[in-house]
């Protein structure tokens, strides 16, 4: 896949078919939308975007699903053949047929156009449908909206997901991207202390855009050199082991020794197992660990 950061006064681009969207979940509602650039007669593309500065995130309560690399992953597994991802900060102040005519007709060359009934675009968020519709027209370019996906009556939406996983709803976060949740992260070092208590960890923090689940326990998988682990992942700040921890997902993978140290890992979240709990002592912090993951691998042994 073809990655655009930013937008330039043309490009070498044929003939595309595009998907509009922030698909920062690429959940089922945003599949839908992506599929019909890719079923089209057109090279199919999806115009995206990235939040470059906290100032200018528009959206209230955002947080990232999935981080850009697992993003571009799930649009290349699905067909996706180029997206261009400028930082928002270059085009929230462009006018709406500015943005239509030089970036979607212009640079993608878009003969066809796909977007959600609610996509707005332009300075204020002053483009809408109507408009979309009203350009395309003119230039001969089709422009299909497609209607939102239904979960439980109402809309598959990025605000639902976010809120599921902050309530640590993590069945209902599944069902409405449609794959397991997923966060990605360098293993990094921390205390050892879990080595030492018998059941050594992975440590992977987040970055300052991630959404941050509930602290607690959750039922992971992680890939490993091609092969599937179980793991019990605790999000949160470590509250037995002393303060000043920043949020963090540790991980005990149950069966496996190695040094995973500096590798990139993706766990995927499977249930949410307890809140976070701080224990009167190391001993009991042990035993409830241990009994997690074997919590953990009766709930994922059909998946490995």
């Amino acid at each position: 896949m073809i990655l655009y950061d930013k937008i330039l006064p043309s490009s070498d681009l044929p003939d595309t078919a595009v998907a509009l969207g922030l698909f920062d979940g690429v959940h089922r509602g945003h599949q839908a939308v992506i599929q019909g650039a890719v079923d089209s007669d057109f090279l199919p593309g999806v115009f995206s975007f990235r939040f470059d500065r906290h100032a200018v995130i528009t959206k209230k309560q955002y947080g990232r699903i999935l981080s850009p690399e697992l993003k571009r992953e799930r649009l290349l597994k699905m067909g996706v053949r180029f997206m261009l991802e400028p930082p928002f900060s270059s085009i929230m102040t462009m006018q709406p047929e500015a943005f239509i005519h030089g970036v979607l007709f212009n640079f993608c060359h878009a003969k066809a156009l796909f977007c959600g009934e609610d996509f707005r675009f332009g300075k204020n968020a002053e483009g809408d449908v109507a408009l979309l519709e009203k350009c395309c027209r003119e230039e001969g370019v089709r422009l299909t909206i497609v209607p939102p996906v239904l979960e439980g009556g109402m809309p598959v939406s990025s605000t639902r997901i976010r809120s599921a996983l902050r309530e640590g709803d993590v069945a209902l976060a599944n069902r409405l991207l449609g794959f397991p949740y997923m966060t990605s992260g360098e293993v990094v070092h921390g205390r050892h202390l879990g080595a030492k208590l018998g059941f050594p960890t992975i440590n992977q923090l987040f970055s300052p855009d991630d959404l941050i689940p509930r602290f607690g326990v959750y039922a992971t998988l992680v890939t490993i050199d091609g092969k599937k682990y179980v793991g019990a992942t605790d999000i949160g700040v470590k509250p037995t082991v002393g303060e000043g921890y920043a949020p963090a997902a540790e991980t005990y993978i149950l069966d496996f020794n190695g040094d995973l140290y500096g590798r990139k890992l993706t766990l995927s979240y499977h249930a949410f197992l307890r809140g976070e709990k701080k224990f009167a002592s190391l001993e009991e912090l042990t035993a409830t660990v241990l009994d997690n993951a074997e919590t953990a691998r009766e709930l994922l042994a059909d998946l490995i």
